[in-house]
């Protein structure tokens, strides 16, 4: 049992020095975005034109069938269908989004951005305006090799609200 140990302990200490020696001072380095971070940076840039364009046929491509707008709290505010619906009752004055970052795992992933969104609600909330700047988290799904984004959070902090501990209320 001590031999085993001795081994063990040898080939620890005759191992280690062969491990390269971060120095504390470095700077983290940074990867290079993959493949399919860029994919999802130009599938998102898509989606966006769909959505100034209201191109159902390109937004129902991009978007999975069990996609929902998410609350920042978690609640589902919007499924899929409700989502498209509202969009054909939007007059869009400006929907622009940037500062997107992918990450990928595995069949996963998620992207974030910042979005200006202003524009009139028509139909029941006629005239109704609205103009947010708000911080945007999207899960997408790679299924059958093909990327689908299942799931969108955001939050519009305001100027109040945005050094409170719960920033996203709306």
């Amino acid at each position: 049992m001590k031999q085993l140990l001795a081994v063990a302990l040898a080939l620890l200490f005759c191992t280690s020095p062969l491990q390269p020696q971060k120095n504390e001072s470095q700077p983290p380095t940074q990867a290079a975005p993959d493949a399919a971070s860029a994919e999802l940076v130009t599938l998102t840039n898509t989606w966006t034109d769909a959505i100034n364009a209201k191109d159902h046929a390109k937004l129902e491509a991009l978007m999975a069938p069990d996609f929902a707008l998410y609350r920042w709290s978690g609640e589902v505010l919007s499924p899929r269908a409700k989502w498209l619906e509202n969009l054909d009752h939007i007059k869009i004055t400006e929907y622009t989004v940037r500062n997107i970052s992918a990450r990928t795992y595995g069949e996963f992933a998620v992207v974030t951005s910042v979005c200006t969104w202003a524009g009139t609600w028509t139909g029941a909330y006629e005239g109704t305006s609205f103009d947010y700047e708000s911080i945007m988290a999207d899960t997408w799904r790679r299924k059958d090799g093909k990327w689908q984004v299942v799931a969108r959070s955001s939050c519009s902090p305001t100027p109040a609200s945005a050094g409170t501990p719960s920033p996203c209320s709306r």
